[in-house]
């Protein structure tokens, strides 16, 4: 009975690999961090890219230290250089993916010949952004529009901007005010959460799965020098996506 509203590793995996595919990558690599989030990103990855009819053809797991960083970008380079792979996935956030990047081309990969993935983290994060080696990159998140208009009516009713993770308990609240408003005894029942159709909110269309997980729509972005522009748009809707 419980139903995450959170942004999940796994809506981000999904879209990035989809999209990936979408643009002809077969054949895919991963760093990943040797912690919870790696296990539950690279479980996901296999899962979808054998989906996509691609191929891992390599997933390493680096400790949070740069020198086990290094040894296992060093590695992998060696693997990439010598052929067969499309896009080289770097999930982590904060440094990681900019050290990992960096090693990677002092090894001879560079972002004109291999396309980087990354995840919902590496939004709005500037470290990634002027990371000259992961020029191009793509990466999925929510489309800003929605959550940029949410903060300029919260600044003007608080003097004070919101933190990115208020947008979740607003659309928890309002979406709770919208089925009990039309679904009565219902409201709250797995069929009335878990319509296919999801819903709408501040950061685009999701919906609940019968396991307590969700769906989000979400936009690809592309690294571009500095800043991320958006290169394919966040689905508005899973089967004609009902609002709150």
């Amino acid at each position: 009975g419980v139903y995450l509203l959170s942004f999940l590793p796994q809506s981000d995996v999904d879209r990035i690999v989809s999209f990936a595919a979408s643009r002809g990558k077969r054949s895919f690599a991963a760093l990943l961090p040797n912690n919870a989030y790696g296990s539950l990103v690279e479980a996901e990855l296999q899962r979808a890219v054998a989906g996509a009819g691609g191929r891992v053809m390599s997933s390493q797991r680096y400790d949070l230290d740069k020198t086990s960083m290094q040894t296992q970008a060093t590695s992998l380079a060696a693997l990439v250089k010598s052929g067969g792979v499309d896009a080289v996935f770097l999930p982590d956030a904060g440094d990681a993916a900019p050290f990992l990047a960096q090693v990677l081309a002092a090894n001879g990969v560079t972002a004109d010949k291999i396309t980087y993935l990354g995840s919902g983290q590496w939004d709005n994060d500037q470290r990634v952004a002027s990371e000259s080696n992961l020029n191009g990159g793509w990466y999925p998140a929510p489309e800003n529009a929605g959550f940029g208009s949410f903060a300029k009516r919260y600044q003007a009713a608080y003097g004070a901007a919101p933190s990115r993770t208020v947008s979740l308990a607003y659309d928890a609240t309002s979406l709770a005010a919208g089925l009990a408003g039309r679904f009565g005894d219902q409201r709250f029942s797995q069929q009335t959460l878990t319509n296919p159709n999801g819903f709408i909110g501040i950061d685009g269309a999701f919906r609940f799965l019968a396991n307590g997980l969700n769906q989000r729509g979400l936009a690809v972005y592309q690294i571009n020098r500095g800043t991320a522009q958006i290169i394919d748009s966040a689905p508005r809707t899973f089967t004609g996506a009902s609002g709150t």
